[in-house]
């Protein structure tokens, strides 16, 4: 079975050169010709794809017939990108990205997934739902929107279930249209990754236009929704937020490890819009201290993350600490990992949470810290240490679960939230006395 894709395939000769570059073709003829062609070719046993017996990907150039071929077995398609040479890594992303084929994969013409599905992952559900989880907790650590537990009024008022729902719609659209530009911009390098190779226009089910106006569409309604259901001061940051990631951050990416830093601003910026909706200043310490625990959070989470495939990051042209400097990377991992827990001293300090969310989040903040000091101690020194991507696994897990339990704790821990169920006898006869003067009067 033989699959070509030619130089107008590939959209522009640019990208034909990336596509060499990757290779590790450096000949002159191969870079300097105007008319080549990718071959790719798969050898396919009796079984179909579960025979697959090896790849091949052959870079020809006509006029020199010059010609280099990779083999790659079916053992080593299997294997983790870091495990291959960069040719068999340039054959699994061909493998992988049906666009740039005449045809597609039989079982993507059997499966084809349906439009509803594809637009569901340019919104990046998951990170989506983090932003919108921490938008809400902010909202509900609000103290002036606050009412105890068991005491005489226990239930919202109808404007305030109102602006929640207008919150959690404009949260998650402008979320959403920020994700589908960051991937309209970036079909190209997504392909050279795994993490990022099956998103939908990479794979060719939507086209970059389609993702625009996707990103518009709802960037528009949902601003509008913060815009007229909350307030003008919430749907100014979620713009705000649009333009650094999707603008920013995005076009930072490939020139500066600032970016990270970048990064972690969108990333602190939606509890102070949780704080805001709820009638908040956003002069008040709590505020800072919800969104200096997201900014934090950032860089154990990002910085494990991208460690284990921080080559695949320098192939694709990002520049990410993990590969520019580890030892950096895992010291800055670290560093704000144990800046957690005095910003949620702070939420105690400041009036948002009771005593018992101290020892609470001190638990699971020092559960992060001590994941990230064995990253940290991996990657010290001039070499990096061989268990330096297990560590750094096992931190992003350890950040994965770490925050929403925190923010979770935090909502339950709410300062005030209940006085009204353990209330003394002397508050209750008190009470008990103000109503019988009150009768009187």
């Amino acid at each position: 079975m033989l699959l070509t894709t030619s130089r107008s395939q590939l959209c522009a000769q640019r990208n034909a050169k990336v596509v060499a570059r990757m290779a590790g073709l450096r000949h002159t003829g191969l870079q300097s010709s105007a008319s080549r062609s990718i071959r790719v070719s798969r050898c396919v046993g009796k079984d179909g794809l579960q025979g697959l017996s090896g790849f091949q990907i052959r870079c020809s150039e006509r006029r020199s017939f010059s010609t280099a071929v990779f083999s790659i077995s079916r053992s080593d398609f299997f294997r983790s990108n870091e495990e291959l040479s960069k040719p068999k890594l340039l054959v699994r992303l061909f493998s992988h990205t049906p666009k740039l084929w005449h045809g597609s994969p039989a079982s993507s013409q059997r499966n084809p997934p349906s439009p509803f599905r594809a637009y569901l992952q340019l919104g990046k559900p998951r990170l989506t739902a983090l932003i919108v989880l921490s938008t809400m907790s902010a909202y509900a650590l609000t103290p002036d929107q606050s009412h105890a537990i068991g005491a005489a009024v226990t239930s919202l008022p109808v404007t305030s279930l109102s602006t929640l729902l207008f919150l959690t719609i404009g949260t998650t659209l402008t979320s959403a249209s920020a994700n589908a530009i960051n991937m309209a911009r970036e079909p190209l390098y997504d392909a050279m990754m795994s993490r990022t190779r099956s998103r939908p226009i990479v794979r060719g089910i939507l086209s970059s236009r389609q993702a625009i106006r996707f990103a518009v569409l709802t960037g528009v309604v949902g601003s509008a929704a913060l815009y007229f259901g909350v307030n003008d001061e919430t749907a100014a940051l979620a713009l705000l937020n649009i333009v650094l990631y999707a603008g920013v951050y995005t076009s930072m990416k490939r020139t500066s490890i600032l970016n990270t830093w970048v990064g972690a601003i969108v990333g602190a910026i939606p509890p102070l819009m949780g704080w805001s909706a709820a009638g908040g200043s956003l002069l008040d310490p709590g505020a800072w201290c919800l969104a200096g625990l997201l900014y934090a959070w950032q860089f154990p989470h990002f910085n494990a993350l991208s460690y284990p495939i921080r080559e695949e990051y320098k192939m694709a042209g990002y520049i990410m600490t993990a590969w520019v400097n580890p030892q950096l990377n895992a010291r800055v991992a670290l560093r704000y990992s144990i800046a957690i827990i005095p910003l949620c001293v702070g939420l105690w300090y400041y009036g948002v949470t009771d005593k018992v969310f101290l020892a609470d989040s001190t638990v699971l903040n020092s559960w992060l810290v001590v994941c990230a000091y064995k990253f940290w101690k991996e990657c010290r020194g001039a070499t990096v240490g061989k268990g330096a991507a297990a560590s750094a696994r096992r931190l992003f897990w350890a950040s994965i679960w770490q925050l929403p339990i925190v923010l979770v704790l935090a909502m339950v821990h709410k300062s005030g939230l209940w006085d009204g169920l353990f209330a003394t006898e002397e508050d209750d006869g008190g009470d008990a006395d103000d109503s019988e003067v009150i009768q009187e009067l």
